[in-house]
């Protein structure tokens, strides 16, 4: 792996002493530790917090859940049953989740889960909120969030102020980069690349679809440095693109099922902290892995190189990899812990 590495990548993976633990080797011996059948319904989306000592998960059931990382037990359950829940993320203000409204109206509800009292109602959106996610470094998000709607339109948000800081139609899935300061939008054509900070100039590099491709249903950024961004497609296939220079390097074959290309999708697949493994969920519950270096230098479709050992009864609907331990959460009705 190091041979692949840039210089600037390995000074940031000598800092970090989990990425040095996360081969794909490593990965691949991954094992389902502890499950929870709490849900009634599936589970739509998961997050874990900034530290990974707390994961949150969402579902169709309207609960909320949070779980304790370090311990493997459930800490708390919470219900929103009048407007429905989706894409419930930490963000930098301890004890506080941000999620998405499901029915009544389109609002974003800021919710101390400690108290369980909402602390704030971010409005703006018209339409169904199809993704939420808070930005890890600062950088022009000053710790806010990024939101789209179905209808196209991208907010960014500063938790204190309750009116989007910055509003523009470009996209319904946005995701921040590792810096905070470029925010992918994924529409109809492909995906575009804004500066945070004046995103009415609209996207400086797109990445584009083929003729015909519809556009991708997730994106997510590839870590530490968010030179490669993931796009997930609607017929569960990844493709893994070069950010920098807007090449797409490789594409990771999926199980073939038809994925939502409403709202949410992509919660099924994730990437190790170091960016150097990729895993989604399968139609049958399995979880399957992917080396990105070799994926990278194979090129064209990529097939898994394998699958983790373990499953759901039902599809994977969520996977996310902790940000601070060796341990990936999956989900369908039921929640998994997976550790070596």
């Amino acid at each position: 792996m190091a041979a692949d590495y840039s210089t600037e990548t390995l000074e940031y993976l000598r800092r970090e002493p989990l990425f040095s633990a996360l081969t794909p080797g490593a990965v691949s011996s991954l094992r389902m530790a502890k499950q929870f059948s709490d849900n009634k319904s599936s589970v739509h989306s998961l997050d874990y917090s900034p530290d990974g000592s707390l994961c949150i998960t969402t579902s169709t059931d309207e609960s909320l859940r949070l779980y304790d990382c370090a311990s493997g037990t459930r800490r708390q359950t919470l219900y929103s049953k009048k407007y429905g829940c989706h894409l419930a993320q930490f963000t930098k203000d301890s004890g506080c989740v941000a999620y998405a409204s499901t029915k009544v109206d389109d609002t974003i509800r800021y919710l101390s889960y400690e108290t369980n009292q909402y602390l704030r109602y971010f409005v703006g959106h018209k339409a169904r909120v199809c993704s939420l996610q808070r930005a890890e470094a600062e950088g022009a998000a000053k710790g806010g969030v990024v939101s789209a709607d179905k209808d196209g339109w991208v907010c960014l948000w500063d938790l204190g102020v309750p009116a989007a800081v910055a509003r523009v139609k470009e996209g319904c899935v946005a995701a921040w980069d590792p810096s905070g300061m470029v925010v992918g939008v994924a529409g109809s054509s492909g995906v575009g690349l804004l500066d945070a900070r004046e995103m009415s100039r609209g996207p400086f590099l797109r990445l584009a679809m083929q003729p015909g491709q519809a556009g991708p249903v997730g994106i997510r950024w590839v870590p530490p440095l968010g030179d490669h961004l993931l796009a997930m497609l609607a017929d569960g296939s990844t493709q893994l693109w070069d950010a920098r220079e807007g090449v797409l390097r490789t594409t990771l074959a999926g199980d073939k099922r038809k994925l939502d290309s409403g709202c949410g999708g992509g919660q099924d697949t994730t990437v190790t902290p170091d960016g150097s493994v990729v895993l989604g969920g399968r139609a049958d519950g399995s979880v399957a892995y992917w080396d990105v270096a070799r994926a990278m230098r194979k090129g064209g479709v990529v097939a898994a190189d394998g699958l983790l050992n373990g499953s759901h009864s039902g599809p994977v609907s969520v996977c996310a990899f902790n940000p601070a331990f060796m341990e990936c959460v999956t989900a369908s009705t039921s929640l998994s812990l997976w550790t070596v």
